[in-house]
Order: structure tokens, then C-alpha cells, then sequence
């Protein structure tokens, strides 16, 4: 008996050896596919709805609005691929991608793509969220009529929420260079993400600009378009996506960016604000 079982065993072991190097030698090919053509250009170029102007020579370097330029260098990081940004409005995306003028396109809805462009969530959703003194009445978006609300010019969001409240909208540059005016008084209100807005208030020199407003407008996710047709990228992304919410990766990137614009104010504010 045992001399019938050893070949049967053996065979067993060379069979599934086989189909362990089958599997390797696939794996490669399959992953080539992802984003090929980034790949062979060496380079990810991801269109997003903002891109800044760079500064100009002598200009202080701020902590851009929003996620977008965390969320695709840490893309980039994951494809081992230097990552380059193009604007490009969701109203664009498909000719882009179409075109090949960008690999995918990091868009704040996906309203109106055609059926060439495939959609793929990306987990990070947000609404704007006031920033406001702590000692002022302001608690509702009915009370912010007339009252000037600050927020990044590529805050496109919070501008349109503001400006349905009947607020005088000012736009800067940089998120921090509007939650200086507020610190200083020359705005009643900033706007942030919701998403950065705690983490922001954590810093003790916050608190006393930790009141909001009644939450009000949608929250809209970001999504990733991509080709329909590249269907192997569209995989890889959801899993990549799946992966980040597994590691905590929203809640790093949050984290880290109310660190970087707390800090950027610090720089900006020179002495203490003007109210004390």
C-alpha cells in the first residue's frame, strides 16, 4: 500500500509545484498591465480638478487645499512611480484619458462620464466645515448672511456653499493663508474639509476658533476615472483603495495635512492674533 501512495504523493508535490511557478511567471505579466503605459514612460500622470500655480521666486511654500497631491504621491509611491500633475475638470477627463494625455484622473464627482470612462471610489468623502471664533453667535448658515467666509481659491465646494448662504466669499491662495485672516479678523468664517477639521482643532492653539456651524450642504467623494478598457487598472485600483482604508490611510493623510497647514500658520502669524 504505502509503495502506491509515495508516486501518488510525489505527483501530487511536482503538480503543485508547477502550478506555483505558472502562477509566478503570470503574476508578472499581469501586473505589467496596470498602468502600462506610465509604466514604460517611467513616470504617473494624474490629472486633478486644481492645480496650483507654482510660486513665484521668493514665495513662501504652503500646504496646498485639500488631499489631492497626498493621495496621488501616495499612488505614485505604490505603482514605484514618480508621479507628475496636470489640471484637468471632470468635464475633461474622457478626452484626456481618451487621448492619452493622462494615465487617470483623481476627479471631486463623476457626474456625466460616458461609458469609456470607468469610476472607481476612492473611500475619502468631505463637506465644508467652519471655522469659526468661539466666542462669536454665529452656530447656523443662516446667520452668515452678509458675513464674509474665507476658504482656499481652489476650494470650489466651500465657495459655492458659502455663497448660497448670501456670504461675501473671499478666496487665498493657500488654506492657511485664509485661516490667518480669520485668526486676525479680517474674515468671520473659514471653510475646510470636515474630513481635516478635527484634527485641526486638536492643536491647543485652536480652540478658541473651535466653533462651527449646523453641518449643511453634500458630502461628495473623490473618485479615480480611468479608461473603461483598461479593466486591469480599474482592479488594482479598487484593491489598492481597499488597502489604504485597511491601513488607516484617510485618517494619516488628514492628520498630516492639519498638521502642515497648523504649522504654515505659525509661520504666517507673526505675533499673537489681534483679539488676543
Amino acid at each position: 500500500m504505502l509503495s502506491c501512495i509515495r508516486p501518488f504523493v510525489l505527483a501530487a508535490g511536482l503538480l503543485a509545484a508547477g502550478l506555483a511557478q505558472a502562477q509566478s511567471d503570470v503574476q508578472p505579466a499581469v501586473q505589467s498591465k496596470v498602468f502600462a503605459a506610465a509604466s514604460t514612460r517611467g513616470e504617473l500622470v494624474v490629472g486633478v480638478p486644481y492645480l496650483a500655480p507654482p510660486p513665484v521666486a521668493g514665495a513662501k511654500i504652503r500646504t496646498q487645499e485639500g488631499l489631492d497631491a497626498a493621495i496621488t504621491e501616495r499612488l505614485g509611491a505604490s505603482l514605484k512611480l514618480p508621479v507628475r500633475l496636470v489640471q484637468v475638470p471632470a468635464r475633461d477627463a474622457a478626452r484626456a484619458l481618451a487621448a492619452g494625455d493622462v494615465d487617470l484622473v483623481l476627479a471631486d464627482n463623476a457626474d456625466g462620464q460616458p461609458q469609456t470612462v470607468a469610476v472607481q471610489a476612492t473611500g475619502y468623502a468631505a463637506r465644508p466645515k467652519a471655522v469659526i471664533r468661539s466666542d462669536t453667535r454665529l452656530r447656523k448658515p443662516a446667520d452668515v448672511q452678509g458675513r464674509s467666509v474665507c476658504m482656499a481659491e481652489a476650494a470650489t465646494q466651500a465657495q459655492a456653499l458659502a455663497q448660497s448662504w448670501g456670504a461675501t466669499v473671499k478666496t487665498y491662495r493657500v488654506p492657511s493663508d485664509a485661516l490667518v485672516a480669520v485668526r486676525e479678523g479680517e474674515c468671520d468664517i473659514g471653510l475646510v474639509d470636515d474630513a481635516v477639521w478635527e484634527p485641526l482643532m486638536r492643536f491647543p492653539e485652536w480652540k478658541k476658533f473651535s466653533s462651527t456651524l449646523a453641518a449643511d450642504g453634500a458630502r461628495h467623494e473623490r473618485v479615480w476615472l480611468v479608461p473603461a478598457r483598461d479593466e486591469a487598472s480599474r482592479a488594482w485600483l479598487g484593491q489598492e483603495m481597499r488597502a489604504w482604508d485597511r491601513a488607516g490611510a484617510w485618517k494619516a493623510m488628514t492628520t498630516k495635512w492639519a498638521r502642515d497647514v497648523a504649522f504654515d500658520v505659525y509661520l504666517d502669524q507673526e505675533v499673537p492674533d489681534c483679539h488676543g
